[in-house]
């Protein structure tokens, strides 16, 4: 049974993914190309390391593989329908989920590894927000040496300006993509916090301030089009939730002051006086000193979001509508208010907030799901507020999760 898997995870991965899915449909589309430095993959098992940039790296990376990986993929793909999950089970996927530690995922790849299989890991967690690496989740550098085989750092550029998560188009650029192998030997001499700041070098990416990508051209057409599910604070008199875009373009109906992006996320104000900063990167800054501002104030409540969709958990693993109202934010719990009811989760008992599907809000309390659905706001104004609650200043200063 085992060798009639590897024989269709084989046909699947070297006979429909990389010749039709990798090499018609994707590669047109997304212009990635191996850099002159990069190495080629050393013989299986090997354990593979990148940034996240864009939801198909997993595809732009094994594309240069003729070896079926193991993919450490979001579980939320794993509860969609027959065809998706056939096909992340025949390509070598496995479900983590996302936002969390999931020891069942780290037991897997060890078991695919010292099964003799290449294995290919985001530890991020999920794909970046801005364009910047994001914080790596501590405890990889010990599964590394753990597994005594070959590391391979992948270097993604350009992945991000290609497409955002929150877009709703693709770019037209290049994504560079770099190969560095590690071998065992030059990993047992490392100590572990040697090894995982070797990583954090190896994968670091900050796509939008990248000398590289803003030397190459990127084009396309509503480029503004889906920002509004990441950033939610006006530049110029500081509303929330006030913000939509057209086209090109991102508007506050507050102030009637609005903005320009570019495809290199670069932002041009479009009425004379207006505040703006320099490119994306710099808004989402903004956005984290304003949130934190926010919290030191204590007000109360500190935030909230309004016509929001609350979705339980059900017996299925899926998620259903339960009801709709406003989802606040005070300095002990989160709260919600609905037609129905009104439901208050302490701040000390949520864990695993991640976005999902890119308008959802989910959270774990205890061993259920909540989930809330957005629908033109930002659901990541959640995750930000959430984070600097819960004292994530000092993963920052320690330089991981």
């Amino acid at each position: 049974m085992k060798m009639l898997f590897k024989i269709q995870q084989w046909i699947v991965w070297n006979c429909l993914t990389r010749p039709f899915f990798v090499g018609l449909l994707l590669a047109p589309k997304y212009h990635f190309s191996r850099t002159h430095e990069s190495r080629p993959f050393p013989r299986p098992p090997f354990l593979v390391v990148s940034n996240h940039g864009t939801f198909f790296d997993p595809w732009i990376i094994g594309a240069y593989s003729r070896y079926p990986f193991g993919f450490m993929a979001n579980d939320d793909g794993f509860r969609s329908n027959p065809v998706t999950r056939w096909y992340l089970h025949s390509i070598g996927a496995f479900p983590k989920r996302k936002g969390a530690s999931d020891y069942r995922a780290m037991k897997r790849t060890v078991e695919l590894i010292r099964s003799g299989k290449p294995v290919c890991i985001f530890p991020e967690g999920q794909t970046t927000w801005d364009g910047e690496t994001q914080l790596l989740y501590g405890g990889i550098e010990k599964l590394i040496k753990r597994l005594e085989c070959p590391l391979v750092t992948v270097h993604l550029q350009g992945n991000f300006l290609t497409k955002p998560w929150w877009a709703k188009t693709v770019r037209k650029g290049k994504i560079r993509v770099t190969f560095t192998v590690h071998t065992p030997e030059s990993i047992r001499r490392q100590t572990d916090r040697e090894l995982l700041a070797t990583i954090q070098r190896s994968i670091y990416q900050n796509d939008i301030k990248d000398p590289q990508n803003l030397a190459t051209p990127f084009s396309g057409t509503d480029l503004a089009a889906g920002l509004e599910r990441l950033v939610w604070i006006c530049m110029q008199c500081g509303a929330e939730d006030t913000l939509s875009t057209s086209g090109n373009s991102v508007s506050c109906s507050a102030c009637n002051h609005s903005w320009k992006i570019d495809a290199h996320c670069r932002l041009i104000a479009l009425q004379p006086g207006t505040a703006c900063c320099g490119d994306l990167k710099d808004w989402v800054e903004l956005h984290k000193a304003r949130v934190k501002e926010n919290i030191g104030g204590r007000p109360e409540p500190i935030t909230g979001s309004d016509n929001v969709v609350l979705q339980r958990e059900n017996a299925r693993g899926g998620f259903t509508d339960s009801d709709r109202g406003r989802l606040t934010l005070t300095a002990t719990a989160l709260r919600f208010r609905g037609a129905d009811s009104t439901i208050v989760w302490p701040l000390a008992e949520i864990d695993d907030y991640v976005i999902q599907k890119k308008d959802i809000f989910e959270f774990r309390h205890s061993t259920m799901y909540v989930r809330f659905v957005f629908s033109g706001k930002s659901p990541m104004k959640w995750i930000f507020y959430l984070r600097y609650c819960k004292g994530f200043e000092e993963c920052e200063k320690q330089g991981h999760l």
